[in-house]
């Protein structure tokens, strides 16, 4: 059975942004969002996939890909391989180094693949039904490949707060964006700059006391 995708240009939460969220859709590209889900060294303590049916979760909860697919342990293990290679690309791109070759092998390894295969149903955009586990993570890699190979990169940031390194694609027209997410990091460094003020007026001294 098919499922509908979303249409959410932008995944931000809104309200108060619980943390940390069993999935993060924060980052305005799906190949990015993809990569929110834990990993290699540090990143392992956030790791949200630990079976196939967490990572068909995934898939069917993330507003930019909205597709039921039917995932294998295979499947998880490949996806677990391209997202160490598209993190890795994305801080290539951030640093403007050139892309890994491994790198650049495992994305278009994945993206030779059959895609999932979009169709219209009364008006609306959807997957067709039967969706696979590597359908989708050939999709994943060809974001990837649009997101990496197009003006899109020169948009893509890590948040500017100092212990956050999430990601994003800054689609503000300034281009001046700075945190991952204003309920998020962007309050917490606004809390932080507040109390840093106060106490700097804390220890001024009283004019009154002095004179």
């Amino acid at each position: 059975m098919s499922s509908v995708l979303a249409n959410a240009p932008d995944t931000c939460y809104s309200g108060v942004m619980s943390w940390p969220p069993r999935f993060l859709f924060i980052s305005g590209r799906l190949a990015i969002d993809f990569v929110h889900t834990g990993g290699e060294g540090w990143r392992a303590q956030w790791e949200r996939w630990g079976s196939p049916r967490d990572l068909a979760e995934w898939m069917h909860a993330c507003p930019l890909l909205a597709v039921r697919a039917t995932v294998s342990r295979s499947d998880l293990a490949e996806a677990e391989v391209l997202r160490e290679a598209i993190w890795g690309a994305a801080h290539d791109v951030l640093r403007g180094r050139a892309i890994d070759s491994a790198s650049l092998s495992t994305i278009h390894r994945a993206a030779l693949r059959p895609s999932l295969v979009p169709m219209l149903r009364r008006g609306t955009k959807v997957w067709a039904g039967g969706a696979t586990g590597r359908q989708a993570l050939s999709t994943v890699a060809r974001d990837a490949i649009d997101l990496f190979g197009t003006e899109a990169k020169n948009r893509l940031r890590e948040c500017q707060r100092p212990d956050c390194y999430l990601l994003f694609v800054d689609t503000s027209r300034p281009g001046k964006r700075a945190w991952c997410a204003m309920r998020r990091c962007g309050n917490l460094e606004k809390i932080a700059r507040y109390r840093a003020k106060s106490r700097r007026a804390d220890n001024q001294p009283n004019k009154e006391k002095t004179k």
